[in-house]
């Protein structure tokens, strides 16, 4: 049955028996969104059929417990969560995998020359944040040889993403005169701020999807209505280029941010300053020599393998 037959408050009542390990909620729920969960990989990072396959029962392992679903607060639409599960469990997929297969369809200009269009080249979400937040054992190996009163000014950073050790916790404590508790309370209220940055980078996230779903209509538009020289179909021809032209640039701006880290969600430098009680300035370069060293040394480790 189709989720449109569903109100939003049935979905949300679904999601919330799944939450509690409800079975007959849990099988309703993948009736519902199975062919979504098949068809994120392939709509969004352009995998093969094969690999989609290969990704949804991965996916379907790690939902059909319903704890993930607990998750779920309602603090953004159940779609924009939903799509972030799907995103993450398939950073997770990759990694596992090593290597990622990208299907890739290309095109012949009138020079003879192949290229690919903007819509058949894979996202770099997946690799970008697998490169810049790898929290593997190398990672935090790397993490544990910085001092801490440096280490703490780069998890501040990447808060969001990061958690801070006991040894971190205790760090901030003695410096800021607070308790454990209430250091703990501050970083659950700087997470709870960022979480509202989060949701603005997935919304930015189901844009360029949704560009990507707009540029394949417009293409089967003009298919379908440019046929011949008639005015009518010279016509579309033009208007649907133009708009074709217009999407395609506005997903490669989102692309290129997104590579560039711009979807990342980093606490702002007056944030760690007021919870370290040191200068904007003092966080700027102690997180620009923390990066650099770790960047170094992530690079010796990748020369010794």
């Amino acid at each position: 049955m189709p989720t449109a037959s569903y109100t939003n408050e049935e979905i949300l009542k679904i999601v919330k028996d799944c939450g509690s390990g409800d079975e007959s909620a849990l099988r309703r729920f993948f009736d519902l969104y199975s062919q979504d969960i098949y068809n994120f990989p392939i709509r969004v990072f352009h995998l093969t059929e094969d690999d989609a396959s290969d990704y949804y029962i991965y996916a379907f392992e790690r939902l059909k417990t319903g704890k993930r679903f607990k998750s779920f607060v309602g603090k953004s639409s159940f779609k924009t969560w939903f799509f972030s599960v799907l995103r993450n469990l398939l950073i997770d997929w990759q990694r596992t995998k090593r290597e990622v297969k990208t299907q890739t369809i290309s095109k012949v200009n009138k020079d003879g020359k192949e290229y690919s269009t903007i819509e058949d080249e894979p996202d770099k979400k997946a690799e970008a944040m697998v490169s810049a937040l790898d929290t593997t054992i190398q990672f935090n190996e790397v993490l544990k040889d910085i001092k801490v009163e440096n280490r703490v000014v780069f998890k501040l950073s990447f808060i969001y993403y990061l958690h801070l050790d006991p040894e971190e916790v205790q760090y901030i404590a003695t410096k800021t005169e607070q308790s454990e508790v209430e250091v703990k309370i501050e970083i659950l209220k700087l997470r709870e701020d960022l979480s509202l940055r989060e949701e603005e980078n997935l919304k930015m996230e189901d844009k360029i999807t949704s560009l990507y779903l707009n540029i394949l209509d417009l293409k089967e538009q003009k298919k379908s209505k440019t046929q011949g020289d008639s005015v009518e179909a010279t016509y579309y021809r033009e208007r649907l280029d133009h708009a074709l032209h217009k999407k395609y640039e506005q997903r490669k701006k989102l692309i290129e941010k997104k590579q560039k880290g711009h979807f990342l969600v980093r606490t702002p430098y007056r944030e760690i300053s007021r919870v370290l009680g040191i200068s904007e300035g003092g966080v700027s370069v102690t997180l620009l020599r923390v990066m650099e060293k770790i960047q170094k040394k992530m690079q010796n480790l990748s020369g010794e393998m």
